[in-house]
């Protein structure tokens, strides 16, 4: 079951969405209320890598599963527009590369680290706690299940 009580609006969370194969699909939400969020994510288009910044729901998804809280709104605000520079100061992998979005999600963290707005111990452990944690979450891509949370010991 969800902790729900993990879940802050103003929080900052990896998000993972279940995608066909083993590995899901990774970006950040800011989440701005209890239902909605920004997300910051690139996409795989035919023509290759894209950056997309939208609201995103969060509730009843039929692929949002994860939400692993990297920095809680009572640490200091980030604001919609800080993600959006921070996303848009990494490069977008070339066409030809596939399955980079954890890596460029996690260059975007990297980033907001260096500004100051969230504090990262370990890069490494925080890549295999979201894959370990989003890994069991299957079960939360459905309209009638929050995604599950919990709050990363690898960021604040």
């Amino acid at each position: 079951m969800s902790d729900i009580r993990t879940f802050t609006v103003g929080s900052l969370y990896i998000a993972g969405f279940q995608q066909s194969g083993g590995v899901p699909h990774a970006g950040l939400i800011l989440a701005t209320t209890a239902k909605e969020g920004s997300i910051a994510h690139i996409k795989h288009q035919p023509s290759g890598w894209l950056y997309d910044f939208r609201k995103q729901r969060l509730d009843q998804s039929m692929t949002l599963s994860t939400l692993l809280k990297i920095h809680d709104v009572s640490a200091g605000t980030i604001t919609s527009k800080e993600l959006d520079e921070a996303a848009r100061s990494v490069d977008i992998p070339p066409p030809t590369q596939s399955s980079e979005c954890l890596n460029w999600t996690l260059k975007v963290v990297q980033v907001l680290h260096s500004r100051g707005l969230i504090n990262l111990t370990s890069v490494q452990h925080l890549a295999n706690e979201f894959l370990d944690f989003a890994g069991g979450n299957r079960d939360y891509a459905r309209r009638t299940v929050f995604p599950n949370v919990k709050a990363s010991a690898n960021c604040s």
